[in-house]
């Protein structure tokens, strides 16, 4: 099944990131930990890292988009036939 992941809360005061840089493309397989795209803060620039292994499925926003925390940043389908199916639905 396809995941959506939230843009994590790196700080008390953090309301909202940039994605700076993708680091991954739809399709790309990535593993648990592996650093997805990096996300400029109101204070520093953090990576955002895969939560789990899979298939990029969708990035949910573009380099330069706003983010709010909590909202749906990147979207993982465990495997490839997961990948297929989700990319069949769209």
């Amino acid at each position: 099944m396809a995941t959506e992941y939230p843009l994590p809360k790196w700080g008390v005061t953090m309301e909202s990131g940039t994605v700076a840089e993708w680091n991954v493309s739809v399709g790309d397989l990535v593993t648990e930990g592996q650093v997805l795209a990096s996300i400029d803060t109101d204070k520093i620039t953090v990576e955002l890292e895969a939560p789990v292994p899979g298939v990029v499925a969708a990035l949910l926003a573009g380099e330069g988009d706003d983010v709010e925390v909590g909202a749906s940043i990147i979207t993982i389908a465990a495997d490839q036939q997961d990948y297929d199916s989700y990319r069949a639905n769209l």
